[in-house]
């Protein structure tokens, strides 16, 4: 977000109406809520936004993120990096797991390279490419014992990279990048699936109990390091699948955080919200966008592709729905990172758009009559399926074609994005670290990571190999541009809007607060009942 104030951290802003009163036996027990059930509480497979959310407090990797998002030391009491930037050694603080063992250096190679085993279950390896032969120990090249990650002894790890990676420390904040309890995982290999004692982790909180697709509780952790700064004693989090409910709970004073990140509010009831000056928003670092499958036999052409987003009415779309002061998004990185000067095009520029799908449509020897389906595939909550619905209307209306909308729950979605079973389907994407190389590396191979949409370009990969030995920052920088605009040309993704984060908490809760990626941190949030 090129706009500086745009990024400025703002503590989460106090509800002027007490539209919440706590009502626990414990002042310090924070209620909250889901609106999907996790994939997973294991921090290797669990990487999307409704996991990540409570691995935060459940684990603690090598490093952890200011309110700023800056990163500084956390599970490591000091790292030294090599003059080339590729190796790092890191000296571990003396901290142990919930059930009393020490961490060590082991727990953290172990957690990285079970991830890089081939057949580990995991969609997020991705993250650890940048290390030496991590890739090619996934594919199963190479053996793991080549992976450029080594306990020296209990308190020393030493990670080579493959090339420099000035937002690594960054990385390394992510859940992903957090230790696993060895010696618990061979006593017990299902130990992530419940809570108790059985759940090993190393944050602030602990998994006190699980009742799947119920609710969970995440408990003070005694064990952890910094646990006296700790002021909640607990988290309830209930699974609450529909935003109505979950906003009627709030003004019951049942929740005391309703809307993101934890769920969406209904988009019917911003607009009362707003006048009643009971919303807070924080724009952040993150993109809606389209995936497109480029091997269907219409969205395989470039024009087509080109043609659908600039037929958007992204104005109309935001207004009408979204209505939390979003902005129009036309590439796939945010205004921090984007090197994007000037739109590449106007929103809803119809008689363009109409003019290159006919060419599209020729070069492909289609014609209207006859096109194969085209369906856009989204999240079953009002504010996806209004979203798809919108874009649905906009194209019927551009291009007079058929096009049909399919819902799925999140976990049959997310699982037919992964696997390419889709046409077209909406992603909220969240950069892990504040550099434009995480987005852009979304796309660099068609059959890996998490690019679902089959699309490659070889002059694109060749861009970002390039940037990653560029030692030069600016140097670096023009190479990324040179990169992303290829995106907008070829378009895989659409990109549709740059999103804000819209809810609601109890005027008591203080504390906390949400980092310019998006990350929410509870460790220092507490409730504050003086005026009770």
């Amino acid at each position: 977000m090129r706009i500086a104030r745009f990024f400025l951290i703002s503590i989460l802003c106090f509800l002027p109406q007490s539209c919440s009163k706590k009502d626990t036996k414990d002042p310090q027990t924070l209620k909250t809520y889901a609106q999907t059930e996790p994939l997973s509480l294991d921090p290797r497979i669990a990487g999307t936004r409704n996991c990540q959310i409570f691995l935060r407090h459940l684990f603690e990797g090598l490093t952890t993120l200011t309110p700023k998002g800056t990163p500084i030391l956390a599970g490591a009491k000091s790292v030294e990096i090599s003059t080339d930037g590729c190796l790092y050694t890191f000296k571990l603080k003396k901290t142990y797991w919930s059930n009393g063992d020490e961490v060590t250096a082991d727990d953290y190679e172990y957690a990285w390279k079970s991830i890089l085993t081939p057949s580990f279950p995991s969609s997020y390896a991705y993250a650890f490419w940048l290390i030496k032969n991590a890739r090619e120990a996934k594919q199963g090249e190479k053996p793991l014992d080549s992976v450029g990650i080594k306990a020296l002894d209990k308190e020393t790890l030493v990670v080579k990279l493959n090339h420099p990676a000035p937002y690594f420390l960054e990385f390394l904040a992510n859940p992903i990048y957090s230790p696993v309890s060895k010696k618990q995982e061979e006593k017990n290999p299902h130990w992530a699936k419940n809570g108790g004692s059985e759940y090993v982790c190393n944050g602030a909180f602990s998994l006190k109990k699980w009742q799947h697709n119920d609710g969970f509780t995440l408990e003070k952790n005694p064990l952890y390091r910094l646990h006296s700064r700790i002021k909640l004693h607990a988290i309830d989090v209930a699974i609450v699948e529909d935003p109505l409910t979950a906003l009627a709970l709030f003004d019951k004073g049942e929740l005391d955080l309703v809307g993101e990140p934890f769920g969406f509010l209904p988009h019917e009831a911003i607009p009362q919200l707003q006048r009643e000056k009971k919303l807070c928003s924080q724009f952040i670092n993150n993109v809606y966008f389209l995936e497109v499958n480029t091997k269907h036999p219409l969205l395989q052409n470039e024009k087509i592709r080109k043609a659908l987003s600039m037929s958007i009415n992204r104005k109309e779309l935001i207004e009408g729905i979204l209505q939390g002061n979003e902005k129009p998004a036309f590439s796939i990185l945010p205004p921090l990172f984007s090197a994007l000067e000037t739109p590449p095009y106007s929103d809803q520029d119809i008689d363009n758009a109409q003019e290159l799908f006919a060419q599209g449509l020729q070069e492909l020897g289609l014609k209207k009559e006859a096109l194969p389906p085209l369906t856009i595939s989204h999240w079953s909550l009002p504010r996806e399926k209004a979203v798809a619905a919108i874009l649905q209307q906009q194209w019927k209306e551009a291009f007079h074609i058929p096009i049909t909308l399919e819902a799925y729950d999140w976990n049959s979605y997310w699982t037919n994005i992964s696997s390419g079973s889709f046409h077209i389907a909406g992603t909220t994407w969240f950069s892990w670290y504040k550099d434009p190389m995480y987005n852009l590396e979304l796309m660099k191979y068609a059959s890996k990571g998490l690019n679902s949409t089959h699309w490659e370009n070889k002059k694109y990969t060749s861009l970002l190999d390039t940037a990653d030995i560029t030692l030069n920052e600016h140097e670096r920088r023009a190479i990324l541009k040179e990169a992303e605009s290829i995106l907008i040309e070829e378009l895989p993704l659409i990109p549709v809007y740059y999103a804000t984060y819209k809810f609601l908490k109890n005027p008591h809760l203080k504390g906390l607060y949400i980092t310019p990626l998006g990350q929410l941190e509870l460790k220092h949030a507490y409730f504050d009942n003086k005026d009770n």
